[in-house]
């Protein structure tokens, strides 16, 4: 009897026969648990074995399909041999056989991956042969179906499954045949607890466990990968968590600290850690009870955007690669990898190509036994390919092929969009591009401004998509749609724009918007095939001129009405107004607008509507034709109803709680509002700035007064001048009427901010009960005055009697410089020379003002020409009369239409004298 076992475990007895001399025997043989052969060999006769030497047993055994090319060690234990009687014979030696097996298994490379959706390239990645490893436990999922005695556990509606295709729209796997996949960018629930458990495996007698798998987990997404065990499948404790790669890789993990128990379950935790992450996926799990474990081979390093997206928030990544993540950006395809390691010699890999997953496949290259990569140039984008791979060993021989994968090359259509630039309220127009090599049949843009600010008007086909539909709309969740629809021919190859948006901002405050492609932009092909795309993000800067609206104030009794007048402070040209007025408390109700004569309204709709507590005032010229230019005057009066029975001393506020300021394009302009005081009775004290006079020009000078209407003797008097815009200064002040005898303070004098302070005082005998003029205010006008309005105001106002105490105090109205020349007589000033001002705003979007002066009644053209000379529009052809006169350019040419952003000259002729000047228009 002796025991047989052979090193390494390549070969199986399968039989023994006797020789000449161990005639009349009989030979049995049995596999024992510890992988050895029992053979017992007897006589039933009770007969020997005559003394001598040579061969009592012919044996016959089958090698292993998996014994790779080497020497087998065939090896004697426990031998007993006996005589007739039963007595043992001491052994002195046993031998040792060798089988050598030639040329034994070829193993082929393993892990073969494809990367889909390349541009007209696909890189193939591969492990190099493992070497001999003992496979004591196996499972590769080839069958398609997930093993009866696998379990798995999930809080998902999908967890660990089986397939050949585990990608979704933000995490792609390599395609590796059949393989188990738990995948949270699909799911998008609750991916914590995605447990793939192995069943249970008797390692009572192992000393060493290995457990290797391939991999695919790249960490995106705060996604992460464990390793569990546990003894009684319900107890699970964690050996190790995964580190990302970006490829399919073997994962070797030790288990031997584990050994000993009858029963030991092995699981794949896929964790998305509460956020909608990414997902995991394993493939040819083996465990053995050897301490052979299979080298980790990775291809290629991260890049620093890979390194980025598998700590970045998915949202990030999704807003910055909506299109996704070309793999050349996320690894150095360019710097690879060279393995340190090669457990079995190899002399060269061939890579094989098919359009078929089954047959036809041909040889397109070999490279040599240390390079595990290929990159696949030779393929068209939008087919398929099949590939495998072979080792060729130092003796010439071949393996077999790898696992078969696929991959389709796909276009990588590039998109971009111009940087845009204007005020809130205004327009510019931003073209969008596409870089294409394959002809499209549609393309779709979802784009994301952030902050949400900006609005789409309207959109212009280019040359590259003169015969296709193309389409915009603001879309409910504050996205940008533009569709584009061939009608006729593709979009052919090239890199030009597709489109032209009219884009405008709606903002409260300058700001920088970041536009970009959302992840719901589509780029077809003219089969409308979805193609890949990348996209680079733009900004739009926008700026802010705010538009003014003052109502003013004043005092009025109940059973009356009360007036308050509407003033307009603009930088651009105003084609409507609405206003919202709400008396707060409704002590009042709006019964009435008119518009002044400080602007030709007779083109413009004019109306005032009660709704609910208040009161509606609109302006609106409908025909575009006579704006409220640039500046500051004196709009409109609103009139007002006091109820009888309100009461004494009230203060009512007459609050704008919606202003809309319209431009030529009826959008709207950023607007503030300043509400007015209404004192409901009479109060003690009130003051009114009235009879302005002097010539509105430049370095000119005028008059006005201050009113005093009073109920109670007034001993002080304190007030803050202010004029908008801030263009005079006042030279003089002289007490006058009730107030002649008063003392006008050493303080009162300019302020650094351009108001005037003003404190006066009379405590001898006051200034009586009554009304009328109380002060005149001399000013000169600034030197660069630009403007045919300077409202004047109070900003602060107060009275005290005799005795200094307070009293209750209000400002009425406004005071206004106005026109050419403010005179109460009307004489009428006029310009000494010809000029032609700078026009305002400059730079300008889309509307600008330009000034001239004429000191006769001249025959004037006043044309605009683009820097090539040509003229774009005549703006005035008329006989003027002496003045200074005001003109509104809308950037428009003869035919209407707007020009092109630029600089452009405008060019006054009148009578003999001509002056030119340069403005620049913004898009």
């Amino acid at each position: 009897q002796f025991d047989l076992y052979d090193t390494p475990d390549y070969l199986d007895v399968s039989g023994f026969t006797t020789t000449d001399r161990s005639s009349g025997f009989s030979v049995d043989y049995t596999q024992l648990d510890n992988g050895m052969t029992r053979v017992i060999m007897y006589d039933g006769n009770n007969g020997n074995i005559a003394a001598g030497e040579g061969a009592i047993l012919n044996m016959t055994m089958t090698v292993h399909a998996n014994a790779y090319n080497s020497n087998v060690g065939v090896n004697f234990d426990n031998a007993i041999v006996t005589d007739e009687i039963g007595g043992t014979y001491w052994v002195a030696g046993a031998d040792s056989g060798t089988v050598t097996v030639t040329p034994g298994y070829i193993e082929e490379p393993h892990n073969l991956e494809a990367q889909d959706g390349m541009d007209a390239q696909v890189l193939l990645s591969w492990d190099p042969p493992y070497g001999p490893i003992p496979e004591d436990f196996e499972e590769d999922f080839e069958e398609g179906e997930i093993p009866e005695s696998w379990s798995m556990t999930t809080n998902s509606a999908q967890g660990w499954f089986i397939t050949q295709d585990g990608s979704s729209a933000f995490w792609a796997v390599p395609s590796h045949t059949w393989y188990m996949c738990s995948n949270d960018d699909m799911a998008d629930d609750d991916g914590s607890v995605d447990y793939l458990i192995t069943p249970p495996i008797n390692v009572s007698g192992a000393e060493s466990i290995i457990l290797n798998f391939a991999s695919y987990y790249d960490g995106a997404y705060s996604q992460t990968a464990h390793i569990e065990v546990s003894t009684d499948g319900s107890n699970f404790t964690e050996v190790t968590s995964l580190n990302p790669t970006s490829e399919w890789v073997m994962e070797s993990i030790d288990l031997s600290e584990y050994g000993g128990a009858p029963n030991l379950y092995i699981a794949f935790h896929s964790n998305d850690n509460g956020v909608w992450a990414s997902g995991w996926a394993v493939d040819d799990i083996m465990i053995n009870f050897s301490a052979r474990a299979v080298e980790q081979t990775v291809h290629f390093n991260l890049t620093e955007t890979g390194a980025w997206v598998v700590t970045a928030d998915k949202e990030d990544v999704i807003q910055r690669f909506g299109g996704g993540i070309p793999y050349e950006v996320r690894v150095d395809i360019d710097n690879p990898i060279t393995p340190e390691t090669r457990p079995v010699e190899i002399d060269a890999y061939k890579v094989y190509r098919s359009y078929n997953e089954d047959s036809d496949f041909e040889e397109i290259a070999e490279v040599d036994g240390n390079t595990t990569i290929y990159l696949d140039e030779g393929v068209v984008n939008s087919t398929t390919y099949f590939y495998n791979v072979t080792a060729i060993y130092p003796d010439g021989t071949e393996s077999d092929p790898t696992n078969t994968v696929s991959a389709t090359p796909v276009e990588w259509v590039e998109c971009w969009m111009d940087d845009g630039a204007s005020l809130t309220g205004q327009m510019d127009t931003l073209d969008f591009y596409i870089n294409n090599e394959t002809d499209l049949g549609l393309f779709y843009f979802e784009i994301v401004d952030y902050p949400d600010v900006i609005s789409s008007i309207n959109i212009l086909p280019t040359e590259r998509t003169s015969n296709w539909s193309i389409e915009i709309s603001n879309q409910g969740n504050g996205t940008i749609a533009i569709t584009g629809i061939s009608l006729g021919g593709p979009l052919t190859a090239g890199d030009g724009a597709v489109c032209s948006a009219i884009l405008y901002p709606d903002a409260d405050e300058a700001m920088t918007v970041s536009l970009s492609y959302s992840n719901g932009t589509a780029i077809q092909d003219i089969n409308f095939v979805d193609l890949n795309w990348t996209s680079e993000s733009a900004t739009y800067e926008v700026g802010i001129e705010t538009q003014y609206i003052t109502l003013t104030g004043g005092y009025g009794d109940d059973g009356g009405n009360f007036t308050s007048s509407l003033i307009l402070e603009n930088t651009q040209s105003v084609y409507g107004l609405q206003l919202d007025i709400a008396p707060d408390p409704p002590f009042m109700m709006g019964t009435g607008v008119s518009v002044s004569d400080a602007h030709d309204f007779s083109d413009w709709e004019v109306s005032g509507m009660v709704i609910g507590n208040y009161y509606r005032v609109t302006l609106v010229n409908n025909a575009h034709n006579s704006p409220i230019n640039p500046g500051i005057s004196h709009i409109a009066d609103i009139t007002f109803e006091i109820p009888a029975g309100t009461p004494d001393a009230s203060i009512v506020i007459l609050d704008l709680q919606d202003a809309e300021i319209t431009d030529f394009n009826d959008l709207p302009m950023h607007a503030e509002s300043i509400p007015g005081e209404v004192y409901i009775g009479i109060p003690p004290a009130a003051y009114t700035i009235q009879n302005t006079s002097g010539a509105l020009i430049s370095g000119g000078t005028g008059t006005f007064d201050v009113h005093l209407d009073n109920t109670e003797l007034v001993g002080t008097l304190q007030f803050t001048l202010v004029d908008i815009p801030e263009s005079m200064t006042i030279t003089n002040v002289t007490p006058v009427g009730r107030f002649d005898d008063g003392i006008v303070d050493g303080s009162s004098e300019e302020q650094e901010d351009g108001s005037y302070y003003f404190l006066g005082y009379d405590f001898s005998s006051g200034i009586e009960a009554g009304s009328g003029p109380i002060l005149e205010f001399e000013v000169q006008f600034d030197d660069n005055l630009n403007n045919s309005s300077i409202i004047m105001s109070m900003a602060s106002y107060a009275t005290g009697d005799a005795g200094a105490n307070p009293l209750t105090t209000v400002f009425h109205g406004f005071g206004q410089f106005t026109g050419y020349y403010v005179a109460l007589d009307e004489e009428v000033s006029i310009p000494g020379e010809f000029a032609l001002h700078p026009n305002f705003p400059n730079p300008f979007n889309p509307t600008t003002m330009i000034t001239y002066d004429l000191p006769d009644a001249a025959d004037v053209q006043l044309n605009i020409y683009d820097l090539m000379g040509r003229n774009i529009n005549m703006v005035i052809n008329q006989n003027q009369s002496a003045g200074r006169h005001f003109v509104t350019w809308n950037a428009n040419d003869y035919l209407g239409n707007q020009v092109s952003a630029g600089v452009y000259l405008y060019r006054l002729q009148a009578g003999n004298k001509i002056f030119t000047r340069k403005m620049i228009l913004m898009k």
